[in-house]
């Protein structure tokens, strides 16, 4: 499923044949490319393949026999059960991360109260030493040492 310049040596009957709408090149392509995006040869912009024209059917675009030759079908099987294999682990990984999460928004809550247990007690402390101050100023006279 290549583009083709529109030649009618090159193109075949059952090419959708039409215009990339940047650079106006005529291109060509089997029925089966209907709907893809392809790259114009000339201009390198992505073009969508148009639908073929009303009559041009996929039905009478032979289809070729598929052939898997068995090394290729074992090695595809063992790549899928390696990928369901890499799922699993990334699925158990991220019930691990979520877990950890829970946990530490759980510690970053009792983190937030000690930090306003705190704040409160300091407020409480800068005006005991407002207030010893300002009485300091009133009587002229500093506080007994301890």
């Amino acid at each position: 499923m290549t583009e083709t310049p529109h030649d009618p040596k090159l193109a075949a009957a059952t090419d959708i044949i039409f215009n990339c709408p940047f650079c106006n090149k005529s291109l060509a392509i089997d029925l089966r490319g209907a709907g893809l995006m392809v790259t114009c040869p000339d201009c390198g912009r992505d073009v969508q393949v148009p639908a073929p024209a009303p009559g041009d059917t996929l039905e009478e675009v032979p289809t070729p026999p598929m052939t898997v030759s068995a090394e290729a079908l074992a090695a595809a099987h063992t790549k899928i059960e390696r990928l369901v294999d890499s799922l699993e682990e990334i699925r158990e990984r991220r019930r691990y991360l979520e877990h950890l999460r829970t946990e530490n928004m759980a510690r970053f809550q009792q983190i937030g109260g000690e930090v306003e247990v705190i704040q409160n007690s300091l407020d409480r402390i800068v005006g005991l030493l407002q207030a010893a101050a300002a009485d300091e100023k009133k009587s002229g006279e500093p506080p007994p040492e301890s």
